[in-house]
């Protein structure tokens, strides 16, 4: 064997016995987590004890008290409006001391609707025996046993409150409006009614006589009305509605003046006397006009200012003392009211000359 051989084989038990040694040496334990300590248990909130409510004790029976439910016998049907009396027959024995107190129905007994709930009356009975009784209307909406519990009424006697019941087992037979079994199904419908009238009644005929009786006295009232207000407006007519031409009109209101002792009164009265009878010579609302509208209106209409500018100065001299309160000799006054009436004069004999020429050149073709 040569050298390199002999090195391998003795190299080999080592080997050998190192492999050995790892595979046989025992796996490391896995390492164990740490223990977590375990949360504390959370605290519960404090409990308040349950106060006991108090109840209200029973109250004993009324020992010998009677009380009665008269219903009808035969059966009613749904919705079908039914009487019930309650009756309480209360014994001297039991010393009452005072009237019995029925139950609060609130609208309902059991199943059955309350429709109507009488006071409570005593009635007549026997000699030593109270008898109250409690009219009720009840009323049952589906078919079948409808059941009315027993109900408490409450006894104030003499040595305490007792209570008594309405019976046991009270009910109403409530049967449906529709026919059961093979009837019902012949059912049909109506065929639809031809219109019919209706009667009127004494109501209809009482409204209308009223309705009628009330619309002939506004028709009366309006027709009083109406002919008043034409007699009025008449009268307004009558006394707007001049007697006299323009010139006699303006001369008799100048005239009525002459023994006007007031300066303001008397320029007033010669304002308003010029202003109408412009007026009606030209037509135009001359007393609703202003001094300066009259001017330009008067020249407008073709008159002169020979005869424009005298009128307007002497509206104007009026306007001073009416409005403005200027004061004025007696002279002066007296010598307006003139003027007014030449002014008048010259616008006659005007207007006469105009209708001579108009006349004499129709004449002439």
């Amino acid at each position: 064997m040569s050298a390199p051989s002999r090195a391998a084989s003795a190299a080999a038990p080592p080997l050998l016995l190192l492999l050995y040694l790892v595979c046989a040496t025992p796996a490391a334990p896995a390492a164990v987590p740490a223990a977590v300590p375990a949360a504390a248990p959370a605290a519960s909130p404090p409990t308040v004890p349950a106060v006991p409510v108090p109840r209200r004790p029973a109250l004993p029976a009324a020992p010998g008290v009677e009380v009665s439910v008269a219903l009808p016998a035969a059966a009613v049907t749904v919705g079908e409006r039914v009487e019930a009396v309650i009756t309480v027959r209360v014994p001297a024995s039991a010393r009452l001391a005072g009237g019995p107190r029925f139950p609060v129905w609130r609208g309902a007994w059991g199943e059955a609707e309350v429709r109507e709930q009488g006071e409570p009356r005593r009635g007549p009975g026997p000699a030593g025996l109270a008898v109250y009784r409690q009219r009720l209307v009840l009323a049952a909406f589906h078919p079948g046993k409808v059941e009315l519990p027993p109900a408490a009424i409450s006894l104030p006697l003499a040595a305490g409150t007792v209570q008594a019941w309405t019976p046991a087992g009270l009910a109403l037979a409530v049967r449906s409006v529709l026919p059961a079994g093979a009837a019902a199904k012949d059912l049909h419908p109506r065929p639809p009614a031809p219109l019919r009238q209706l009667p009127l009644g004494t109501a209809f005929f009482c409204a209308l006589a009223v309705l009628a009786a009330a619309a002939a006295a506004g028709i009366w009232a309006l027709w009083r009305r109406e002919r008043r207000r034409r007699a009025a407006a008449g009268e307004e007519g009558r006394a707007a509605r001049p007697l006299l031409a323009p010139l006699p009109e303006l001369l008799a209101a100048l005239d009525r003046l002459g023994g006007e002792p007031s300066p303001l009164a008397l320029h007033t009265g010669i304002s308003q006397a010029l202003r109408r009878y412009l007026g009606r010579a030209v037509g135009f609302p001359a007393p609703e006009s202003t001094t300066t509208e009259i001017q330009r209106l008067l020249l407008a209409r073709g008159w002169p200012s020979a005869h424009v500018r005298p009128a307007a100065e002497l509206l104007r001299a009026c306007d001073l003392v009416k409005f403005a309160r200027q004061q004025v000799p007696a002279a002066d006054a007296r010598e307006r009211l003139a003027a007014a009436r030449r002014l008048g004069e010259q616008i006659e004999e005007r207007a006469a000359a105009v209708e001579q020429a108009r006349a004499r050149l129709e004449a002439a073709g």
